[in-house]
């Protein structure tokens, strides 16, 4: 992978390695590093540089987000555009690439959860850089660091991102120099999310710090104004605080007018400005306006669509920790849109974004276990990890499983509690399953009147399933009183989704009223269920006797234009 261009503040750290035999002294002469590897350490993780001849590296310590960057002057890798997934303590990732050819640099950058302490040190040929979390460092081994507040990534349920338009090449505001402690600034969601929870008492107060010129107060003042919980809406304020502390440089601001100028807000809505805006937020390190400008590639919200970009910005986003981004990159590589098709890649992105509690993610995995990867307790793992999260879906999905006997694992009183977590959520697939146990007796006391309870909304709710059983029950009167119009009713509506029983049911039940229109009506769902049902073709043949040639012409031109409105899209 191509090593971004390093932008945005930063902290300079020389490290002066000593010149005797295990720190050799800068090499002139051309080297190669052969191999990059990653191992766990202690409490660390131990990244190893391997040469032909031993180079000294520049080191320099980089915020926002945080990473380890090493030049190796008069050095080039032998294998380039390097790029290794670690996920092991506070470490990320290791990218290495030719950063230079004339004169030669190597870079390697090891992408980090969170600042860390860095130790180099060469054995022979091989350099090994030390990653240890700060609280490990013998200086505050007795007197460890407050907790800080870890970056807080968007809610599943923040405003959807923007498209993506293509990144331009902008001139980014300089950013003040933070001290080695200042806190990570947030992103745009997280002041959002403090905008909405300002109390009266902390309104005075972030007026006064957003009028002496923070920006990170101007820019939830401006969100609070334009949220208006507490203060009245007015979106031209929330425009101009929020540009002003855009155009001192600060990430978040700039990610806020990226949203501002794409939905309009105090404004003529401006997708070239929105770009603008995400580009200069996503070259300082915000993962959620680089997941938005790599969906306004994906999209081609106000510029051409172009998949390579798209999966550049995921892929930037997604290295950085963003849940979505991960989930979108991992469908991309699933459709092979910018990127080869590989489904181990998919499920390698899934799998990160999952493991951050990303439900879209957990169900992707589940289904993907059980159907692609023959791997059901994967599939029952993932499913009840969204299920203890409240998702209904993956509640029903357990249910499923549970109740075919095909995946091996058939227990019908566990498919009942989770088809009841389901269904009592309003889940329709949760109360066609819990419904289906009560009619017939699984894993519960057969109860015809409780299963037209919970058969009742599913059907309500379009559950085609759920419309031909509660319809039998209906003109059967099992569970309660015989209602042939409601029956009729369901039928109709599973009939017109193509569900041929329900036609032939529909059909006999039309058929047996005897008026004109409904013999019309009843001829067309027999003949319609003639492919799947075997007796509706001799129900047809008889019906049509007794119709004459103008019933006969409105029923076939009936059936010619169902047909059409149903026909497979090529």
């Amino acid at each position: 992978m191509r090593i971004a261009s390093i932008v945005g503040p930063f902290l300079f750290v020389a490290l002066a390695l000593c010149q005797d035999s295990a720190h050799p002294a800068p090499n002139d002469s051309h080297s190669l590093i052969t191999a990059i590897s990653v191992a766990e350490a202690g409490d660390g993780v131990d990244v190893e540089v391997t040469f032909t001849q031993p180079v000294q590296p520049e080191v320099q310590k980089l915020e926002h987000p945080d990473r380890l960057v090493l030049d190796f002057p008069g050095c080039q890798l032998e294998h380039p555009a390097q790029h290794l997934a670690v996920n092991r303590g506070d470490v990320r990732a290791v990218r290495a690439d030719n950063f230079n050819v004339t004169p030669p640099i190597a870079r390697v950058v090891i992408d980090l959860k969170s600042p860390q302490r860095d130790e180099e040190n060469f054995v022979g040929n091989k350099l090994v850089i030390k990653v240890t979390p700060v609280r490990s460092a013998a200086t505050a081994a007795n007197n460890p660091p407050a907790n800080t507040q870890p970056i807080a990534h968007p809610p599943a349920q923040a405003p959807p991102r923007v498209s993506e338009v293509a990144p331009r090449k902008t001139t980014v505001q300089p950013m003040s120099q933070p001290s080695r402690a200042a806190p990570v600034q947030p992103q745009a969601y997280a002041l959002l999310a403090k905008a909405q929870a300002l109390t009266i008492s902390d309104l005075e107060p972030l007026e006064a710090k957003a009028q002496s010129g923070d920006p990170e107060a101007e820019t939830t003042l401006g969100l609070a104004y334009h949220a208006g919980l507490l203060l009245k809406v007015n979106d031209a304020e929330a425009l101009r605080l929020v540009k002003d502390a855009a155009n001192r440089g600060f990430p978040a601001a700039a990610q806020a007018m990226g949203i501002f100028c794409q939905l309009g807000v105090g404004m003529a809505p401006d997708k070239t400005q929105a770009i603008s805006w995400y580009t200069k937020a996503a070259q300082h390190g915000s993962t959620e306006a680089a997941t938005s400008l790599a969906l306004m590639y994906s999209t081609g919200d106000g510029i051409q669509r172009d998949p390579d970009k798209a999966v550049t910005w995921f892929r930037s986003a997604a290295e950085l920790g963003d849940a979505t981004a991960q989930l979108n990159l991992a469908a991309l590589y699933h459709r092979g849109a910018g990127v080869p098709q590989d489904d181990a890649q998919a499920v390698l992105w899934l799998t990160k974004a999952a493991d951050q509690g990303l439900l879209p993610a957990m169900l992707e995995l589940g289904a993907w276990d059980l159907h692609h990867g023959a791997n059901v307790d994967g599939a029952i793992g993932w499913f009840k990890k969204a299920a203890d999260h409240g998702d209904a879906s993956a509640q029903a999905a357990l249910g499923d499983i549970f109740v075919d006997a095909k995946f091996g694992r058939l227990n019908y009183g566990e498919a009942v509690d989770w088809y009841r977590k389901a269904a009592e959520q309003g889940n329709r697939v949760g109360q066609l399953g819990l419904g289906m146990r009560y009619l017939m007796g699984q894993g519960v006391p057969r109860d015809p009147e409780e299963a037209r309870r919970w058969l009742t909304p599913a059907a309500d709710q379009g559950q085609p399933e759920a419309q031909l059983v509660l319809a039998k029950l209906l003109q059967a009167g099992d569970g309660g009183p015989v209602d042939l119009e409601s029956a009729a009713k369901y039928l109709e509506l599973a009939a017109n989704i193509g569900v041929t029983e329900a036609q032939y049911r529909l059909g006999l039940l039309l058929k047996a009223r005897g008026n004109a229109s409904d013999r019309i009506a009843a001829y067309k769902w027999l003949v319609l269920a003639e492919p799947s049902v075997r007796e509706s073709a001799a129900a047809a043949k008889e019906l049509r006797k007794s119709l004459n040639p103008s019933e006969v012409a409105q029923a076939e031109r009936d059936i010619d234009n169902w047909r059409s409105a149903h026909k497979a899209p090529h």
